[in-house]
């Protein structure tokens, strides 16, 4: 029988989720963990329900958090890493409704994150490559040069590859750097929360690895187009509400220190572009435009928290 990790905990937030994604998504974890958190956002449906449709055995290893009020997804982080701090956890495995593991992700991960403290490297977080249902290719690593975002694959034809940030869903954070570094930023509540974490966790020491041999499925956005833009890019359509998020807190970043200038400078453009490509070519664009618009206004203002 294969073991089954005791001191990886992973904290899955849930909103409103796909029943056969979600299924999906925690038999994965189950199959290589001990235990798994679900904290639910206030969904319309019981999520109790839909966890029921796994066997009991597995069932019995779900510790299902229910909030009043949608809080956002870093307030639902920050109480399932609480959570995981009562079963003893040694890492964090933090996990979008509509991410799933292969079979082996864990394991590359766990044994990645070892490898990087015996090199005598002070470890932030390490985290898989994905690839989207959509299209086949698999997702790359980022790392800030002077002229922007580079994206890479690994260093010097090893497995591992140094990153200047990672996406949420997927990362493994030892308990120990959360102690350092703190939790995530729950007044960002959506975008930019795992870009913002990244950033803090390196200006106290910390260091960023991918994995390029662990893999996950996971999903970007409501919809995707793959569009040419200096290069093929894989474009991500979202409600309206998003991109309130998006920019608020990219503006609320830029006041931020131990933010990478260079890193402010490429989200400027980045900024910059999707105001252009989501006014112009994205079906809700009116819409689009005065949620961007109300998103820039208040992250100048300093406002955070939920919209």
């Amino acid at each position: 029988m294969k073991k089954l990790y005791t001191d990886i905990v992973p904290v899955v937030v849930t909103y409103n989720p796909d029943e056969s994604t979600l299924i999906a998504n925690l038999i994965a974890l189950l199959s290589q963990v001990q235990n798994v958190v679900i904290v639910d956002n206030d969904s319309r449906r019981d999520v109790t329900e839909i966890a029921q449709r796994l066997d009991k055995a597995c069932f019995d290893r779900v510790n299902l958090i229910k909030l009043q009020h949608n809080n956002g997804l870093g307030k639902a982080f920050n109480t399932g890493i609480s959570v995981a701090r009562d079963l003893n956890a040694a890492f964090v495995l933090l996990m979008d409704q509509d991410s799933i593991a292969k079979s082996d992700m864990l394991s590359k991960l766990h044994d990645a994150y070892q490898d990087l403290e015996k090199m005598g490297i002070l470890v932030g977080a390490v985290a898989p490559r994905y690839r989207d249902s959509t299209y086949s290719q698999l997702s790359q690593f980022v790392r800030i040069s002077r002229f922007g975002l580079a994206r890479i694959t690994n260093d010097d034809n090893t497995n591992l590859s140094r990153a200047d940030f990672l996406i949420s869903s997927g990362s493994l954070i030892a308990m120990q750097a959360l102690d350092q570094v703190g939790g995530m930023d729950d007044e960002l509540f959506i975008d930019h929360i795992d870009t913002e974490w990244c950033f803090r966790a390196q200006s106290k020491g910390f260091s960023l690895y991918g994995v390029c041999d662990a893999i996950m499925q996971h999903s970007l956005g409501d919809k995707q187009i793959r569009f040419w833009w200096g290069r093929w890019r894989n474009i991500s359509f979202h409600q309206p509400f998003r991109y309130y998020y998006m920019f608020r807190n990219s503006v609320l970043l830029w006041k931020r220190s131990y933010m990478s200038a260079a890193w402010k400078r490429a989200d400027k453009l980045r900024i910059l572009s999707l105001l252009v490509f989501f006014t112009l070519f994205s079906p809700n664009r009116i819409a689009n435009l005065r949620m961007m618009l109300k998103g820039l206004k208040d992250g100048f203002k300093g406002r955070a928290g939920k919209l």
